[in-house]
């Protein structure tokens, strides 16, 4: 007799999005946490419509050139510490192509 898989229920595991994605998601917040408040601190509103959508572009081309650059190992270890080398040398040439794309408000 062969056990199928089918109409068993969904385990938590095959829920949880995949984990570049949740990287991507995690390192894209962290940044328009950090951009919004620089924002603040410049007296500039992150709700704005063009300051909004310049902290989200910058913000999801940085989270992408993470998942897609980084072994899993250096994004844990960027995660932790986005100065710490490799990674932050590894990096920086595509978050200076990010800030070059994006418009208004990327310090």
């Amino acid at each position: 007799m062969l056990i199928s898989g089918a109409g068993l229920p969904a385990s938590a595991d095959t829920l949880r999005p995949p984990l570049e994605k949740q990287f991507f998601d995690f390192f894209r917040a962290q940044c328009v946490v950090g951009l919004e408040a620089e924002a603040m601190s410049m007296n500039m509103d992150p709700t704005q419509e063009n300051v909004a959508a310049s902290i989200a572009g910058y913000c999801a081309c940085t989270a992408q050139a993470v998942v897609s650059y980084l072994t899993a190992e250096e994004i844990i270890s960027f995660g932790v510490n986005p100065e710490k080398e490799p990674a932050a040398g590894k990096m920086r040439p595509y978050f200076e192509q990010c800030h070059g794309k994006s418009a208004t408000v990327t310090p």
